[in-house]
């Protein structure tokens, strides 16, 4: 009895998770996509089933919103991270914070954190 209702509980998150990934979509503009980074931070620590995620997805992708895995090529996002750096901070005289490199260098957050993590490990 207990776990149906926990799973009742749970099966109204599914569209507040959509509703807030929508909203964050909006504000980048109408063809924004959706990472599946961001899927994965907007559900968090939440017992969701696999239903509730699909229906998360068809409720993103009926908004027009495609869902896609960040490209991972590390170099690459490298490349244009420290580019973004470099002129960012000739620029305005400061070092850019992780949101500004993603939005002058046309990366996500998490194609940010990512290359930024790469280079870590190159220099290890």
């Amino acid at each position: 009895m207990c776990v149906t209702t926990r799973m009742k509980a749970t099966l109204s998150l599914a569209p507040e998770i959509a509703a807030r990934l929508l909203e964050g979509a909006r504000r980048r503009g109408p063809d924004a996509q959706i990472s599946l980074d961001e899927v994965a931070e907007a559900i968090g620590a939440l017992a969701v089933s696999m239903p509730e995620i699909e229906a998360v997805f068809d409720t993103l992708e009926a908004a027009g919103h495609r869902v896609e895995a960040e490209r991972k090529n590390p170099p690459e996002a490298l490349a244009q991270v420290l580019a973004t750096v470099r002129s960012f901070s000739a620029i305005s005289g400061r070092r850019p914070t992780l949101p500004e490199i993603a939005e002058h260098s046309g990366l996500s957050v998490g194609e940010v954190r990512f290359a930024l993590m790469y280079a870590r490990v190159l220099v290890r």
